[in-house]
């Protein structure tokens, strides 16, 4: 009874917990891997979706690929079955870290605190609240059944147990990169605590040393700096942040608890010299276990201390076990000791539980929070007919961030989506990503799609999206009337509206034009006016000499300029002519000589950028 007691109540105390996240809608990366169902047309699919690289160049074929294949063939765009399953396998991990840090320690109550630590760290929030993050639960889950079972092998000799360490230890390489640390904390324990002399461990290394050469030889690296493999002098500030995360309270100020950060700090630093004390004094007593956990934290931790530009709190979640191990054991002996100890251990433990438990709450809550617009927000959009052009208004920059470049839309059909002119300029958006680019559009275009009533714009300013596509029209269509439109670039595909037929498509950001081709500007309103061309002049174009290029509207000249520079920019204006009216300007561009290339039909004469009257 006792023994299932003790297994039990660290489950029950992570839920009672993290009873937040059950409620915690999808975010970020969450709608790219529920997207992968959109791409499974058949079996044949199946090879490329499970075991192409992704992401930073992962192929986490368990916890992310089939996880989300399966879960949304179950369970569709629903996040509470994937919290369930997410709880379930942290659980099954808190059992394991439970039984393990009880033959470690020697004590059933030292195994269930550990369990109780591991659990009630502020690096849970994320693998808990955030699908994408279950890489962090199931790797947990399957490293400690590896070393669970070689413990049992250490003890009983029972080769069943050697194929169970096997079993679990290959399944994690399709769970999380660190696997391949498993390897040298099973020799160290094996060799330096359990001093057993058992040279089969080494052959865990085999899949390790041939994983890690493919993944640095074969798989694409991603080339954000975020992403950047830096060993230099950062490398022990970001050591120094990992420890402050796994030790305490150490995150008060930054959730907006700036009055309890002093305490924080401080109990932090406190819990982590007495936990070195209680290794130090145990390893001259001959008690090499306390040490053993401490590495297990370091060579856990050790594969993401490279990547100082992108420091997360979740990848302690394995690592930490190993000082939650230690924390068990400290809390027990100090129990046995004088009284001075017992109560200290009591007022760390309180302090740590308090400062990360509130740590916890104010954390979970954010997550809901934010994912919680998400999916107001999604909902809207999947009562909208397949295919519609979207438009949204007044999109701050934490709902931008929750997932609209991971492409949420798409799982309902909706592949165009726009913010309104004007709303990309207060969003921070990621470059690697695309920035913002995919998701403006001009407002003269926006004009066209709401006249052939091709778009629907949603206000999500209040707690509902609403829709306001007529009243959006009304005012669009009163800036754009107002608006002088008189800038056109070529090359981008958003004025192609402003452009005649005769243009070639866009090729790397800009386009070719034939002998002769057209651009729309606005009337001019003063007659000081002047309209400024741009382009660029490929060798080609020039290979017999200069160039002349010609622009006329209405019937009347606008003027000419010759072009006679290789492989260079250029830039001319020209005065605009008297009389033009006030209607657009349809423009007319020619050059006097064209040229072929080899291999390519069509008549070539010049590369233009941009044409602006002011």
């Amino acid at each position: 009874m006792k023994r299932a007691a003790a297994l039990l109540l660290p489950p029950l105390v992570c839920l009672i917990v993290f009873w937040d996240v059950l409620f915690t809608w999808f975010l970020n990366d969450d709608f790219a891997w529920l997207g992968l169902r959109l791409e499974l047309r058949g079996v044949g699919d199946l090879p490329r979706l499970l075991f192409e690289p992704q992401a930073q160049g992962t192929v986490r074929f368990l916890s992310e690929r089939l996880f989300f294949l399966i879960g949304t063939f179950l369970f569709g765009v629903h996040a509470v079955p994937f919290r369930l399953v997410g709880l379930g396998t942290w659980f099954l991990a808190l059992t394991l870290g439970s039984m393990i840090g009880t033959r470690l320690t020697g004590s059933r109550v030292a195994g269930c605190a550990a369990a109780i630590f591991w659990t009630t760290s502020y690096a849970l929030v994320m693998p808990l609240a955030w699908s994408s993050a279950y890489n962090q639960l199931l790797c947990s889950l399957l490293v400690l059944c590896a070393f669970y079972a070689r413990l049992r092998w250490l003890e009983s000799q029972d080769i069943r147990w050697r194929g169970v360490e096997w079993a679990a230890y290959l399944l994690c390489f399709g769970a999380l990169e660190i696997v391949v640390m498993y390897p040298a904390a099973a020799a160290i324990y094996t060799w330096w605590v359990a001093r057993k002399r058992d040279r089969a461990v080494f052959a865990l290394f085999v899949p390790a040393v041939a994983f890690g050469a493919m993944h640095f030889f074969l798989v694409p690296k991603n080339l954000a700096d975020v992403y950047a493999i830096r060993v230099d002098s950062r490398l022990p500030a970001t050591v120094l942040s990992y420890v402050r995360t796994a030790l305490g309270p150490s995150r008060l100020e930054e959730l907006n608890v700036p009055q309890w950060s002093a305490w924080g700090m401080a109990a932090t630093w406190l819990i982590g010299l007495s936990l070195a004390a209680f290794a130090l004094s145990s390893i001259r007593k001959g008690n090499r276990v306390p040490m053993f956990c401490l590495a297990w934290f370091f060579l856990f931790l050790a594969p993401v201390l490279p990547l100082p530009n992108h420091i997360y709190d979740y990848y302690t979640t394995l690592p930490l076990v190993g000082l939650a191990w230690l924390a068990g054991g400290a809390i027990v002996q100090s129990w046995r000791s004088n009284m001075v100890f017992r109560m200290a251990s009591v007022v760390l433990a309180a302090a740590f539980l308090v400062g990360s438990i509130t740590e916890i709450s104010i954390g979970t809550a954010w997550f809901r929070a934010r994912a919680g617009r998400m999916r107001a927000l999604y909902r809207a959009v999947e009562k909208l007919r397949p295919g519609t052009v979207l438009m949204l208004a007044h999109v701050d920059n934490e709902l931008f961030q929750s997932g609209f470049q991971d492409g949420p839309f798409r799982l309902v059909g909706i592949n165009r989506v726009y913010l309104a002119p004007g709303t990309e300029k207060g969003i921070e958006a990621r470059q690697d990503l695309g920035g913002t680019a995919a998701f403006t559009v001009a407002p003269e275009e926006a004009m066209r799609l709401l006249n052939r009533n091709e778009l629907t714009v949603l206000d999500v300013a209040g707690a509902a999206p609403q829709d306001v596509t007529a009243s959006f029209a009304q005012t669009l269509g009163q800036q754009v009337l107002l608006s002088t439109r008189n800038f056109v670039d070529v090359g981008n595909p958003v004025y192609f509206h402003k452009i005649g037929p005769e243009w070639y498509r866009v090729e790397n950001g800009f386009r070719w034009m034939p002998k002769r081709a057209t651009v729309e500007l606005a009337a001019p309103k003063s007659a000081s006016e002047r309209l400024y061309v741009t382009g660029f002049t490929a060798g080609a174009a020039l290979a017999d000499g200069p160039v002349t290029v010609t622009l006329w509207t209405k019937g009347k000249e606008i003027g000419s300029a010759m072009v006679a520079e290789k492989d260079r920019p250029f830039a001319f204006d020209l005065p605009l002519p008297a009389g033009l009216g006030s209607e657009p300007l349809a423009i007319t561009v020619e050059v006097s000589r064209t040229f072929h290339l080899a291999g390519d039909p069509r008549e070539l004469g010049l590369i233009l950028g941009t044409f602006e009257s002011k």
